[in-house]
């Protein structure tokens, strides 16, 4: 493990996308990859969720000194073998003495972690041994499991009673004491710990090889952690947090290397910090020890959905439900997991399911309030939250769950009351301080984020995530911003002096067209961030500097990587294309209170840029077309959320554009804006469907799909047309080859109206008709058909400026020229061209101004050239 530093803001990458990633706006350009990444088994926590079904662990190695059944039986259940375990006990039959005890601890425990609590606990009520410490241990901890935390308290305070000195028995009085509600209580319990006399944290710091006991030296270490936590002791005492976790890693670092339950303490421990990058490592090596761990399980769970790995969040479900099948856990998850991909209805039946074990389980209890408010029954949710502060008095988990699942809906107001109130119930949880921070922050309100974030900090310095937030906000600080009617635009004036030059006053009059297209306009000004580096644009959209787009949306906010050229950017690209997109899905969010599908914002969104198919969708379309794997209406989300095949995500763009496309033409645009509200409304695609069009999404789709088919008719890739083009394009190159260039003109005409959608010919026809073959205006024709669908480049605009200014087509070299200066901010011969065409047009103020700008550019290039000659080795 990595020693984490002491440093302010100690920063490093992590993977946590709750209430970061924007839920609709993730715009990809092209064939960029996404956000999300496709499964992998070979990925983390892919390969060490994949191998575990079935239960199939080696029989472990048993020790010499100690080869009988019972001790067998331990060593399998160790290991996860709970099955063989109990198998093996059926063979031993002790009568007296530590063995006894040993054996009924032990089958309770393998009944329990199967599922079988009522065995377990009849397991524990032999008279024999029903006074022992450990078994009222191993029965109050099935108590806590099975919600009956009074119950357990009364066991956890008869082992103190009897054993003052029980490390174990002090720390789950003082975890029960804290799920009975008692907060004084608890924190009195805690304290035992770190007490004079016995001060283990103290004892642990000056000496720590006088303690040789794993499992106790991982429960001091867990009571030492609670008890910072319930203190604030983390701003105390800076060296604390390093503490803690020295005392986990000593744990199965030396006092033995094979305790795998240090390693899922270890793993909580750093989630609670939210570090779920090196919490991943400790769960690896805890379930590559035991892969039938559950609690392990659980936390990968939680990883995965708080990540929206969908498809390892079920497989984590499938292996704690191979483990029991009736675990609540699983539960749990899987409703978690449901949530995240907003299908509620689907959700109730694992909510359900767990109330029915465990009817005022906090967590479930929870999830079913989040549930009703996806229902919009806020009624209904505040009625069941009442429920669970019935009988978990002051405990904020019911009101975070809220919180965590309504801020990642973008229901910013909702999310806000929740957090306040799980704060009012516990002021030192960070989970909630850091939640109500991250969300300030990505519904732009930066200075409430900053001044919750500061204190969030100052009461646990390590936390991964708000100290990734803070150093961004720090960064963000420094920037410049330029205020217009409808927008707030902030950029790095160093970096990128001329985002004030251009960005609002093209949103200005992209807002018009767009607001109108939706009949709503915003509330609130919109706020542009653009931001000089990838990896800060990655921190600021996912908490992490590894996402592969450009642009994204997170309600009001839009954040934009700069569109230069940049080691450390991705590349130029046509910005003002990316934030026609981009704000499609500010109004669509804003008239909805984000709710809509994300299919339909996306399709919307590629409606709202004004621009051809992208070529790079047409095989995909054509494909899914001709082998009937268009998504249905139901999995076109999955399409973005859940990709099974690498072209998954770009087919889901390419077909959500083309129903928005086929909507407009067949149902008109007063249709579409219908659908949107009954999404506001809270109904999903079969009631919207119904409401709206009068028919059901399945006979929609099977609509769409019969004119799909037609679309893609003419578009050349079926196998006659494809073997004809393949000639065709072979024919037209041989000519070109041999300097027939009047012929090949002609026959990559032909091949062109084959494949009319190929870049190829096109390509081919531009460079001949520009010089082999003379024809300006068949060459500017060309040239307009491949600079449409250049977002990346501006080298064809430029060209084709140039051709319709010698056509004296002035208006669409103006365009072209625009479009190529746009592509490329810091083209200073895109400027010079355009100031050139804006003069010959009357327009001396443009030109003017692009003269001025092309002076700044040249300006700012040479000084990036000499501050990079600067760094490179002598």
């Amino acid at each position: 493990m990595a020693k984490p530093s002491g440093s302010e803001y100690d920063i490093r990458p992590v993977n946590t996308m709750r209430r970061i990633i924007a839920l609709f706006g993730v715009v990809l350009i092209g064939a960029m990859a996404s956000a999300w990444g496709d499964y992998n088994p070979d990925t983390i926590p892919g390969r060490w969720i994949a191998p575990l079904l079935p239960e199939k662990a080696p029989e472990p190695v048993y020790p010499v000194y100690d080869n009988t059944d019972l001790a067998k039986a331990a060593d399998q259940a160790f290991v996860g073998e709970y099955r063989r375990a109990l198998a093996t006990l059926s063979t031993v039959h002790p009568t007296t003495g530590p063995a006894q005890v040993k054996f009924a601890v032990l089958k309770a425990d393998c009944l329990h972690v199967t599922g079988h609590d009522q065995e377990a606990m009849a397991a524990l009520a032999d008279a024999a041994v029903a006074g022992e410490a450990n078994v009222n241990i191993e029965r109050g901890q099935i108590l806590l499991d099975m919600d009956r935390a009074g119950d357990a308290l009364a066991e956890f305070k008869k082992v103190v009673a009897e054993r003052p000195d029980s490390i174990a028995g002090h720390y789950w009085l003082a975890v029960a004491t804290e799920k009975c509600g008692d907060r004084d209580g608890a924190l009195a319990a805690y304290n035992w710990f770190v007490e004079p006399p016995r001060d283990y944290l103290v004892k642990w710091s000056s000496s720590p090889q006088q303690f040789d006991d794993a499992a106790e030296a991982t429960l001091m270490g867990r009571a030492f952690d609670r008890w910072a936590s319930l203190t604030g002791a983390f701003e105390k005492d800076k060296g604390l947090h390093q503490a803690i976790l020295n005392v986990f890693v000593r744990t199965y670092d030396v006092i033995d290397k094979d305790y795998w339950p240090a390693h899922v303490a270890t793993a909580e421990y750093l989630m609670s910090h939210d570090d779920n990058k090196q919490a991943a490592d400790e769960l690896r090596s805890a379930l590559g020890a035991n892969p039938s761990c559950i609690p392990a399980l659980r936390l990968a769970g939680l990883i995965a959905t708080e990540e929206r790995d969908f498809d390892r969040a079920d497989s984590v479900v499938a292996a704690i439900r191979h483990v029991n099948p009736d675990s609540i856990d699983a539960d749990i998850i899987e409703a978690k997991n449901l949530l995240k991909q907003l299908v509620p209805r689907q959700a109730d039946k694992p909510i359900q399911a767990a109330l029915a074990k465990q009817p005022h389980n906090v967590e479930a209890l929870g999830l079913q309030a989040v549930e009703e408010s996806m229902h919009l029954d806020d009624q209904r949710a505040a009625e069941i939250l009442k429920v669970a502060d019935q009988y978990h008095p002051n405990d904020p988990t019911a009101y975070l769950e809220m919180a965590d699942e309504l801020g990642f809906q973008r229901q910013y107001p909702r999310a806000t009351a929740n957090y306040m109130e799980a704060l009012k119930r516990a002021p030192l949880n960070m989970r909630a301080r850091n939640g109500l921070g991250l969300l300030y922050a990505q519904s732009g309100d930066e200075d409430n984020a900053r001044t919750v974030l500061e204190a969030a900090h100052t009461l646990d310095p390590f936390n991964v995530e708000a100290n990734n937030y803070l150093r961004l906000l720090d960064m963000m600080k420094k920037m410049s911003s330029k205020e217009s009617a409808h927008f707030i635009v902030s950029y790095d004036a160093a970096a990128d002096p001329l985002v004030p030059e251009y960005f609002n006053d093209y949103l200005e009059t992209m807002y018009a067209s767009v607001t109108a297209d939706f009949k709503h306009e915003p509330a609130v000004k919109t706020m542009i961030e653009v931001f000089p580096a990838h990896d800060e644009f990655s921190v600021r959209t996912a908490g992490t500097p590894s996402v592969g787009t450009v642009g994204a949306t997170m309600g009001r906010v839009i954040a934009l990587e700069a569109p230069r050229k940049s080691g450390q950017t991705m590349g130029t690209f046509n910005w003002t294309q990316v934030l026609r997109h981009e704000f499609t899905h500010v109004v669509n969010l804003s008239m909805t209170e984000n709710r809509i599908p994300i299919w339909l914002t996306e399709g919307l969104a590629v409606q709202e840029e004004h621009a051809p198919l992208q070529w790079v969708w047409v095989p995909l379309l054509y494909t899914a077309v001709h082998d009937h794997q268009l998504f249905n209406i139901n999995d076109l989300t999955w399409g973005f959320w859940r990709p099974r095949k690498p072209t998954d995500r770009n087919l889901a763009y390419a077909e959500s554009f083309w129903i928005c496309q086929y909507l407009e033409e067949t149902y008109g645009h007063d249709a579409i804006l219908k659908l949107i509200e009954q999404f506001h409304q809270g109904h999903d695609a079969g009631e919207a469907f119904t409401a709206v069009l009068n028919k059901s999404s399945d006979a929609f789709f099977a609509e769409f799909s019969a004119w799909a088919g037609k679309q893609v008719a003419g578009w050349g890739y079926d196998a006659e047309t494809m073997k004809k083009f393949e000639l065709a394009k072979a024919q037209a190159q041989a000519l070109q080859d041999a300097n027939e260039y009047v012929k090949a003109a002609a026959a990559w005409e032909q091949a062109a109206a084959l494949h009319p959608m190929d870049e190829l010919p096109h390509q081919r026809l531009a460079g001949l008709y520009l010089s082999k073959v003379p024809n300006p205006q068949k060459a500017a024709e060309q040239l307009e058909i491949l600079a449409k669908v250049d977002v990346y480049s501006n080298s064809v605009a430029k060209v084709a400026a140039a051709r319709f200014d010698q056509l004296n087509e002035l208006p669409l070299a103006i365009e072209y020229a625009r479009k190529a200066m746009y592509t490329d901010l810091y083209d200073a011969a895109a400027h010079e061209e355009l100031a050139g065409l804006y003069k010959k047009s009357g327009d001396q103020a443009d030109a003017d101004k692009e003269t001025r700008i092309e002076k700044l550019v040249n300006d700012f290039n040479d000084r990036q050239r000499r501050e990079q000659a600067a760094t490179q080795p002598s």
